[in-house]
């Protein structure tokens, strides 16, 4: 069953995450969606701040999948090939590489376009009651070291018209993993994985080790093998691809 969307805009909020999750907590049904022009309090993994000017989207969602706690992790990867196949349209795979890095990017060439947040809010016993989903993209604007859809778009892009279209293939992908489970959505991302078979570095809060992305396991962690040939499963943590 395809979720019905419903959406409201504001000019500037705070952080749309804040907004989705008051209203999570008061009891909104799924499929309510909060975008802002501009955010003045944008967040991301850890809680790290970012800049959120005018031109870009800006967006949170309000899911309440039928699972487990564990099993909520997959939403990211369910929003990522949702994103990457709300892009296909404006960016030419025959002149740029459109990838996935785990756990939560959308990248073009190398730099990123659109980062995804996934928090939880818990029942009393501790079960999942609701996914807040904030997503941002940078359409018209992006900061150093990152790009825009109309860097690289070969058609006009509308902020709005790309919300829509991204929800379209959101709800798509959302049942699709809620009829057939996380096989087919692992699938889809790994086809587009972000430095699949390249060396890796991983930072954890107690240690720094290196090896090589191997793709990622049924629940979504990520799989590095050492230099010893072992493989070490990684469920969380920052990850760098490249030699250094």
């Amino acid at each position: 069953m395809s979720v019905e969307w419903r959406v409201d805009v504001a000019g500037t909020a705070g952080s749309t995450q804040d907004v989705v999750h008051n209203k999570a907590i008061g009891g909104e049904d799924e499929g309510y969606v909060f975008q802002a022009l501009q955010q003045t309090g944008a967040r991301g993994r850890h809680g790290n701040q970012w800049d959120a000017p005018m031109g870009n989207l800006y967006m949170s969602v309000l899911l309440r999948p039928p699972c487990t706690l564990n099993d909520a992790g997959q939403l990211s990867f369910v929003v990522a090939v949702a994103l990457s196949k709300a892009l296909g349209p404006y960016i030419d795979d025959t002149k740029h590489k459109r990838t996935l890095k785990w756990p939560n990017d959308v990248f073009v060439d190398g730099l990123k376009l659109s980062g995804i947040l996934l928090e939880s809010n818990l029942q009393a016993d501790n079960s999942l009651d609701s996914i807040v989903l904030g997503v941002g993209v940078n359409i018209f604007k992006a900061p150093e070291f990152a790009i825009s859809i109309q860097d690289a778009g070969e058609k006009p892009v509308y902020v709005n018209v790309f919300r829509d279209e991204f929800l379209t293939a959101l709800s798509e992908f959302y049942e699709i993993w809620q009829k057939k489970g996380f096989a087919p959505i692992r699938e889809a991302w790994l086809k587009e994985a972000h430095g699949l078979n390249d060396p890796i570095t991983v930072r954890l809060p107690n240690e720094t080790f290196k090896g090589v992305f191997k793709g990622i396991e049924e629940t979504g962690a990520l799989l590095v093998e050492l230099e010893n040939g072992e493989e070490r499963v990684v469920q969380a943590g920052d990850v760098h691809f490249g030699q250094t």
